[in-house]
């Protein structure tokens, strides 16, 4: 099912020999792939997830590779010659990697190591520092991108020494009580903090624009915050002034620009980090907590972010995140949970975010792709729990919103970003797979696509049903639109965000 070649299927690999030659410029972020790709850098992703168990497969053919494009997985099957070790080392696991360069091709192999690096930066290195280098560097050739979280402009001992001095966090509401220390940095970086806490509505960040804004992309975009008026609930509420983003316009790959927003989710990934009190939690504090992380995802939809870069900012948040004690129950919070709304609202924050990374136009000049495969993976899985969830909470009557039309609303909404998630994803596939028969039985495939269109149209009934009937809470819970979308339930698997949390326990 992955359409690959068989040639050379059969032969072993030898244990000294390297995959790309000397010299050789090799690229091997996501976003320098072609779209057909994407079958490869899911079947690595399956096989380093296998390789941070200590498990080598030695058998790797597309035979045994079978992926699901209703999900974006690739199942690995018969490991009747595998190696089970819990040591996990670059020599042992560089021999799948050259039995696949063997029997599926060269073009296929570097979607594979797209898929495996991106995926094994993130799973192995806590344990395992250097793991990912180590058996990239067997691998031979120059490789001049490979997808890994980017170097913060703010590392969290930037963030200690020049925050901790001047912010108080004891409320759970952010507040300035002093001005920040000029010796920790440059004043250009002390800007770009200036504008986060501004941004975020820090409680007495007022006082920050006493000196009036100076010149550079930061300094507009400290002059644009300062004319935006401020959130009246800051006793609960992390505000957050995104109009003020405005300034920046399209400025797409200004660096001075792109250094300001990453700055600013170091800022605001390190409050959330902060905040995060489950020995004490308070309600400003849970609330706060998820809305500084949100505020990172809504800092990376900004259009300025060409898909080269967005790719490693994205793995850089994406890192920082699942540590927070929140992250694996973000999936299935309930409704009485006090994080609900705003873990919601992050949640879609995430899947609109994927999106835009999706559908990220094609740029040959700048050698991306016109799709990053996993971010549409993550957002269809997410964007199906979040529907299923949110209606099983409704059909419960545990569902807390502010008013009834809110939460009629809210799941419109979800429908809504449910049907085109869906709707992107099957048209991508049709792409690669080209168009077929959707009968059941006309291929071996063929019922993935049944199982798209099925989906849509539970979404679009929902979305009709609200629509024309404006249906009342009690009506919209017990009809059989929804009874539809809780029979099908929730589409597990091994996704990402699980996997991130997982890694958080090098040991489990």
């Amino acid at each position: 099912m992955t359409g690959a070649s068989n040639a050379g299927q059969g032969r072993r690999p030898r244990r000294n020999r390297t995959i790309f030659a000397p010299g050789e410029v090799v690229h091997l972020s996501e976003s320098s792939l072609a779209p057909d790709d994407y079958l490869a850098f899911s079947a690595g992703h399956s096989v380093a997830v296998w390789h941070r168990l200590g498990v080598v497969h030695k058998d790797l053919h597309s035979k045994h590779m079978f992926f699901d494009p209703y999900t974006g997985l690739t199942t690995l099957i018969d490991f009747g010659a595998s190696d089970l070790c819990w040591v996990v080392d670059p020599d042992r696991m560089f021999q799948d990697i050259v039995m696949v360069r063997q029997t599926m091709g060269e073009s296929w192999t570097r979607g594979f190591l797209a898929g495996y690096a991106r995926t094994s930066h993130l799973l192995t290195d806590p344990k395992y520092l250097g793991f990912t280098d180590a058996v990239l560097a067997r691998a031979g050739g120059r490789i001049v991108s490979v997808a890994r979280p980017a170097q913060p402009v703010f590392t969290d001992a930037d963030c200690v020494a020049l925050l901790t001095p001047a912010l108080d966090l004891s409320s759970g509401f952010p507040r300035l009580t002093r001005d920040l220390p000029e010796a920790v940095m440059s004043p250009d970086d002390l800007v770009i903090v200036r504008c986060a806490l501004l941004m975020a509505e820090v409680g007495n960040a007022e006082r920050l624009l006493a000196d009036g804004p100076p010149e550079g992309a930061a300094g507009r975009l400290l002059g644009a915050l300062a004319e935006q008026p401020r959130g009246e609930e800051e006793a609960v509420l992390l505000g957050a002034r995104l109009a003020a983003l405005r300034v920046f316009g399209e400025a797409r790959n200004d660096p001075s620009v792109l250094r300001c927003l990453a700055g600013m989710t170091d800022v605001y990934d390190w409050l959330a980090l902060r905040l995060d009190r489950p020995a004490a939690p308070t309600e400003p504090a849970l609330v706060n907590c998820v809305r500084a992380a949100q505020l990172s995802l809504l800092l990376l939809r900004h259009q300025a972010w060409p898909v080269s870069e967005l790719e490693s900012q994205e793995l850089k948040v994406t890192s920082r995140h699942r540590h927070l004690t929140w992250y694996a129950s973000m999936l299935d919070a309930p409704p009485d949970d006090l994080r609900y709304g705003q873990m919601l609202n992050y949640l879609v924050s995430r899947i609109t975010l994927y999106e835009a990374m999706f559908s990220e136009p094609w740029d040959p000049a700048d050698g991306a792709s016109s799709r990053l495969w996993s971010a549409n993976w993550r957002a269809l899985r997410l964007s199906r729990t979040a529907l299923h969830n949110y209606l099983s909470a409704l059909r419960s009557g545990t569902v807390v919103e502010e008013s009834e039309e809110t939460a009629v609303q809210r799941v419109k909404s979800l429908a809504a970003m449910n049907a085109r998630v869906v709707r992107s994803n099957r048209s991508a596939a049709l792409h690669v797979h080209g168009w077929l028969n959707l009968a059941p039985d006309a291929s071996p495939i063929a019922k993935y696509y049944v199982q798209f269109f099925d989906e849509l149209l539970e979404a679009y009934k929902i979305i009709s049903l609200i629509s024309t009937e404006q249906p009342d809470l009690a009506r919209l819970a017990a009809s059989e639109q929804v009874s539809t979308v809780l029979a099908r339930g929730p589409v597990y698997g091994d996704d990402f965000d699980a996997l991130m949390v997982w890694s958080t326990d090098p040991d489990n």
